[in-house]
């Protein structure tokens, strides 16, 4: 019998309905009912992999589980990625067991300070170590506090039927991309999609233009080098490209870039390989008219990667029994099955589990193998504001390990770097002052954040 279960009580302690989020939900329906005295273990599962066929497999996965594990229930919680944190910081509050998440990046060094997660260094080490690629694990003080089960590489995807009726080559440098945005740019039709609103999504692909053009928020050793003329001219970059979004961008976040392309409204959006999944599910038509390209916003080849793990509250009622499904679920096949929902979008952070795909190549991944090709390789050279920091040095990239533990206060939301963004795209700011207050607010946070920890202490880049 599948026990598998959506409890509708944790959405309400939650405080928020479905009909509130940005993106609808398919919400799976309940196949069991827990009865209060049963003696079941619930273990709570917070997620935003909301697609259906995610879904699917994630119900088919949890069954199995529970079919040779009968005293335990996976309780799956559906929320949106662009709410994910500033939800589970209301249901932390509001005493809710958190079980297992999705963790925010942002949040990930304050709750690991605070005690709110479960330190998970005996699930690696069952796991092995050795098999976990470069960086994927998070570590704070030495203890590995969540796990990563997919790494998402972002591409810029562009229609080239239009570029062919506007006789443009492919673009393959940022005047390339501005001058096709605006040629594309006619009636109903705009050069490209960008999030510009209050969120990280907004922060996110910024940050590909700031790193692109020789430019970082901090240094390894925790200085501010957002106030150096490199950002200024990322700034600048976004505003200019900026102008070909459609109306109404200065409020998206990542869902509105796939439906934007999906519906033929722009040319160019940057995303990653979830946008070539849904577009062969909902528009197949166009799966022969678009390829995806490395984006080209400057001379440093560095592009954003986000890297999604699990913690596990240290609060949680049920501690052994959530490891023991956390480690069953992000190992072996259940891993491959669950990251090849979405091919080319969810990369598996394991090196056992990647040397399995191949033999698991479904029509989709047969048929696109050039994209996911691309996104693997651009795999080595991705970067994360708020898990990266330092890692552009003198104009150059080079990949850094270290966390800015006052992520939070800089790039959560509604944060400095988006707040800014908004303010220039709507018109309130010109870019210079608003980039100045910008470095002046991250600045003051970080300052702000050194003199509550003074036992804090600088990193060093790696050579």
């Amino acid at each position: 019998m599948n026990n598998f279960v959506h409890s509708i009580k944790r959405l309400a302690v939650l405080g928020f309905v479905l009909a509130t989020c940005s993106a609808p939900i398919n919400t799976p329906a309940p196949t069991k009912t827990i009865l209060a005295g049963t003696g079941a273990k619930v273990i709570p599962f917070y997620t935003s992999e909301n697609d259906p066929q995610q879904i699917k497999v994630l119900q088919d996965l949890v069954g199995e589980y529970q079919r040779v594990n009968p005293d335990v229930e996976v309780d799956i919680v559906l929320i949106t990625s662009a709410s994910r944190g500033r939800r589970l910081l209301t249901a932390l509050a509001s005493g809710a067991d958190l079980g297992i998440f999705e963790i925010e990046p942002t949040l990930m060094s304050d709750w690991a300070e605070a005690g709110y997660l479960l330190p998970l260094d005996d699930v690696v080490r069952e796991i092995g170590e050795n098999d976990f690629v470069n960086g994927s694990l998070f570590k704070y003080k030495s203890k590995v506090y969540a796990l990563p089960y997919a790494t998402s590489v972002y591409g810029l995807w562009v229609r080239t039927d239009w570029l062919s009726e506007a006789g443009l080559p492919l673009p393959q440098k940022y005047d390339d991309v501005l001058f096709a945005a605006k040629t594309l740019t006619r009636g109903e039709r705009y050069g490209i999609a960008l999030p510009g609103g209050q969120n990280i999504a907004t922060v996110n692909y910024f940050s590909t233009f700031l790193w692109q053009n020789g430019g970082d928020y901090f240094s390894c050793d925790g200085k501010v080098t957002f106030g150096e003329p490199a950002a200024l001219e990322a700034v600048k970059r976004w505003r200019a490209l900026a102008q070909y979004a459609p109306p109404g961008f200065t409020t998206w976040g990542y869902s509105e870039q796939i439906d934007s392309f999906l519906k033929g409204r722009v040319g160019m959006a940057m995303y990653g390989g979830r946008l070539g999944v849904q577009l062969a599910e909902s528009a197949p038509q166009l799966e022969d008219k678009v390829t995806v390209l490395f984006p080209p916003w400057g001379n440093e080849k560095v592009t954003l990667g986000v890297l999604s793990r699990f913690a596990i509250a240290a609060g949680t009622r049920n501690k052994t029994e959530a490891r023991e499904f956390l480690k069953w679920l992000v190992s072996g096949d259940r891993l491959l099955r669950y990251d090849m929902t979405v091919p080319g979008h969810m990369i598996p952070p394991l090196r056992s589990v990647q040397a399995m795909i191949l033999p698991n190549a479904s029509p989709y991944v047969t048929r696109h193998s050039d994209w996911l090709k691309s996104f693997s390789e651009w795999t080595a050279l991705t970067n994360h504001p708020a898990m990266n920091m330092g890692s552009v040095r003198s104009g150059r990239f080079q990949r850094s390990d270290v966390i800015p533990p006052w992520g939070q206060q800089v790039f959560g939301t509604p944060g400095i770097v988006d707040g800014m963004l908004q303010e220039i795209a709507l018109g309130k700011r010109e870019p210079e002052a608003a980039w100045r207050e910008a470095a002046r607010k991250i600045e003051d946070a970080t300052n702000a954040w050194k003199a509550g920890h003074t036992d804090w202490k600088p990193s060093a880049c790696a050579p």
